[in-house]
């Protein structure tokens, strides 16, 4: 069985959430908004990182649980790991209220359409640029309780 739990730091609620970017750019911003916010962030700049720390192959650190409240993650990466195939390995073994994924995608027109079709419709997807008042509100959304 699977537990997380949200903490409050000052009456603000704090996360511990898993950030996949393969831009170093946005990956430090994201990193630096949401820790500014309280959050506790490990950031990881590949499929393989993300998903070494979810699920962990060292046999002592897999019984220690998810290490994330929530993962914001990129569609494209590049490699033969995609954000789509990181989010699948997820759901694979946990539902959406178990583990929320927030998607970030610079792309868009058909392509972004694409990817709409494959996630499931309870999965939010951000374009980048998107202003960092929506993240917060899709992080506060995500992890009431």
């Amino acid at each position: 069985m699977f537990f997380y739990c949200i903490f409050y730091q000052g009456g603000v609620k704090t996360v511990n959430i898993g950030v996949l970017d393969d831009n170093p750019a946005i990956l430090a911003f994201l990193s630096t908004t949401l820790k500014m916010d309280g959050h506790t962030v490990t950031a990881h700049n590949s499929g393989a990182s993300m998903l070494e720390a979810i699920f962990p192959t060292d046999s002592s650190s897999s019984q220690q649980g998810v290490p994330y409240d929530l993962i914001i993650l990129d569609l494209l990466l590049p490699g033969t790991m995609t954000g789509v195939d990181v989010f699948f390995a997820i759901r694979k073994e946990f539902e959406f209220w178990q583990l929320p994924v927030i998607v970030v995608t610079a792309v868009s027109g058909p392509t972004l359409e694409q990817f709409r079709r494959i996630l499931p419709d309870d999965v939010p997807l951000l374009r980048k640029p998107f202003a960092p008042r929506t993240l917060r509100q899709l992080i506060n959304q995500l992890t009431e309780k």
